[in-house]
């Protein structure tokens, strides 16, 4: 089961890792709202190594980390492929269709993600704001939307190592380096082989000086 969860979290990681960091970089406001985030707890006292290292208790109530990641989650989601099901003997009905057993059925988190129903205004761009800025409610819808993972009994078995390793591992990078793009005029490439993985994505690092943050 160890091997299987981290085997399962390693393309899907990398590959909204990447989006993570390619998105701020593309939106330096919300770069600068993060960071400022991270600066409020550093000063607060609230994270207890001075190296950037970072705990998952201290991150994992971070507002603005989590709407950030959620985004990222939500515009590139890993898989790029329908998240087939097949229908069981008995069939079934869904929003007053009737579909028998057999039938394969699914959908794309590439498309669901981009419902303005659910998602709100301008879905097509990054922007975690939306995570923070909705009513409860909407923002519970959305939860509940987000198909990254898959949904149900068969979400993916490495979500929460996942969640865990980009929680911990996003603010330690900005703490500890200063990120730009090498070619900024240059968009990346991606390439959809099940997982959409991206590449031409280059960036230059600068250790940070003084305070990690």
């Amino acid at each position: 089961m160890t091997t299987a969860n981290m085997f399962a979290g390693s393309d899907t990681t990398a590959i909204t890792l990447r989006s993570i960091f390619y998105y701020l970089l593309q939106n330096p406001k919300c770069m600068q709202r993060l960071m400022e985030e991270l600066q409020h707890e550093e000063q607060a006292g609230r994270f207890s190594r001075d190296d950037g290292l970072l705990s998952w208790n201290e991150v994992r109530g971070l507002p603005y980390l989590g709407a950030v990641i959620k985004e990222a989650l939500r515009c590139h989601p890993a898989a790029g492929l329908t998240l087939e099901r097949v229908v069981p003997p008995a069939g079934i009905s869904i929003n007053g269709h009737f579909l028998p057993g057999g039938t394969i059925v699914g959908c794309s988190p590439w498309t669901v993600h981009l419902d303005e129903s659910v998602f709100g205004h301008r879905p097509d761009q990054f922007r975690p704001e939306r995570w923070l800025d909705m009513p409860n409610e909407k923002v519970a819808e959305m939860n509940n939307t987000l198909f990254t993972f898959g949904a149900g009994s068969r979400t993916c078995i490495g979500k929460n190592i996942s969640l865990l390793e980009m929680h911990k591992l996003v603010p330690t990078v900005l703490r500890r380096f200063e990120i730009t793009l090498a070619n900024p005029e240059e968009p990346w490439k991606l390439h959809n082989a099940w997982f959409v993985k991206q590449s031409g994505l280059h960036v230059l690092l600068k250790t940070r000086t003084g305070d990690a943050s």
